[in-house]
């Protein structure tokens, strides 16, 4: 909020929509407060943050919707520069670029995912992404296609945090003839608190390869097109490429619990008397592979067991 106080975009020109999803920390105060802009506080009963995006959406008449997280702050620049792009093109989706930050540098890994974010590539120019980028922290487009779009859906049915929804909005929109624009005046930094150290981030990976089940349930050909779950899925025989089945029972043997443990004991060693940046971050990195491959097998055991019910 503090963030759009600040826009450049005039003052009298946007409204802010507050979605309190049954939190119980004192959001409600911010209805008390007052801004130079106007704003609306809805609150609805703990229902996830797919169906708090759809009301908040439905309730604005604004020509233009902007999706912001709770924990993302955006520069000066960015409100102007989302709205004007969208205005610009036909059939688009746009977004911007955001960075991890952090209020306090909690740990080896908290630095090392800030530097890693701040090293990504940026482009002078606005440019077309994939439609897997498609990001709900920060994501704009026109109310009316949203609303064609169908909106918001929620992959797995409501079994899994993260639940891939932007993925599949991205998806349901690139096979209507949209295409995913950054926009290269927009910023954003996430205030992720899940890179407070790699035990946090690895349980978010475990969640979303579990997720991710769900997702592919629905899209089953999106699994080609999310690099980092390529080689998470079990071998498809007869379908596979031989370097592609090698790969997926590396990643089998690499994830069990003999290996990890070993690396996850490693890890805890290095950064305490071996800090290494550069192996630090190999084994950051597998042990990221490993969960989200756990998570995955953990979820087609579970749908297998909702199969099995029915």
């Amino acid at each position: 909020m503090d963030s759009l106080r600040q826009q450049t975009f005039p003052m009298d020109m946007f409204e802010a929509i507050v979605v309190d999803d049954g939190s119980t920390d004192g959001t409600q105060i911010i209805s008390s407060q007052r801004f130079p802009f106007t704003l609306s506080y809805l609150y609805q009963k703990n229902q996830g943050a797919t169906v708090a995006r759809n009301y908040g959406a439905t309730i604005s008449q604004a020509e233009i919707l902007v999706f912001i997280d709770d924990d993302v702050t955006i520069s000066p620049q960015t409100l102007a520069a989302l709205v004007e792009t969208c205005y610009q093109g036909t059939k688009v989706l746009v977004t911007g670029t955001l960075n991890w930050n952090s209020s306090v540098i909690a740990s080896m890994y908290t630095a090392f995912m800030l530097r890693s974010s701040s090293n990504s590539n940026h482009s002078h120019n606005d440019t077309y992404l994939h439609f897997i980028d498609c990001n709900t922290e920060l994501l704009a487009c026109k109310r009316k296609d949203f609303l064609d779009l169908g909106m918001l859906q929620d992959p797995t049915e409501g079994r899994g945090w993260p639940n891939w929804d932007d993925v599949d909005f991205g998806y349901r929109a690139h096979l209507n003839g949209f295409r995913l624009l950054q926009s290269s005046k927009a910023f954003a930094e996430h205030w992720d608190h899940s890179i407070a150290d790699w035990t946090l981030a690895c349980q978010r990976w475990y969640r979303a390869g579990k997720s991710a089940v769900w997702l592919f349930r629905r899209h089953q050909e999106l699994q080609m097109h999310i690099p980092m779950l390529y080689d998470k899925t079990p071998p498809a025989w007869g379908q596979d490429s031989p370097m592609l089945i090698a790969r997926k029972m590396a990643r089998y043997f690499a994830s069990s619990s003999r290996v990890m443990g070993s690396i996850e004991k490693l890890v805890i060693i290095l950064e305490q008397r071996y800090p290494s940046p550069f192996i630090l971050q190999r084994l950051y990195y597998w042990l990221h592979g490993g969960y989200m491959f756990r998570g995955y097998r953990d979820g087609l055991r579970e749908l297998e067991l909702i199969g099995a019910r029915k």
